[in-house]
């Protein structure tokens, strides 16, 4: 992915999550590997100056995203900014942020899937059907 390919995807699964348009997890699934497209980008680039901010960026959507997955990413891209680029209003906020501690989200109440009510069986009425014609009633 390109630099720019990536702040666009951070960006629309942003907006795909804030407007229910995606479930959490499949968000998490897609911003895993727009993560790991941001790493490369870091790697090939280390003096890009949209690095803090993409990466502040990525660390913030991980935070509003659920369970212990979202969690670790959020960690992850909380530390490397921190770390890699100090003396930015970027590292400043991401060591606030890390100070302040970043919780686990539980599952938002519009993603919760309800699970299907079992269907009636109709097994006992056949059974006590089958009793009364054997004891001749």
């Amino acid at each position: 992915m390109s630099a720019l390919r990536i702040r666009y995807e951070i960006a629309q699964l942003k907006t795909d999550y804030e407007y229910h348009r995606r479930m959490p997890d499949d968000v998490l699934h897609l911003l895993t590997y727009t993560e790991d497209a941001y790493y490369q980008w870091a790697a090939a680039y280390p003096k890009d100056a949209w690095l803090a901010s993409t990466g502040y960026n990525l660390a913030k959507l991980f935070e509003e995203l659920p369970g212990y997955g979202a969690h670790d990413g959020a960690i992850r891209a909380l530390q490397f900014v921190r770390t890699h680029f100090k003396n930015t209003r970027y590292s400043k906020a991401s060591v606030a942020d890390l100070q302040r501690g970043v919780s686990v989200r539980p599952e938002p109440a519009w993603a919760i899937r309800p699970t299907p009510a079992p269907t009636p069986s109709s097994t006992p009425i056949l059974a006590v059907h089958a009793e009364l014609l054997r004891s001749g009633l």
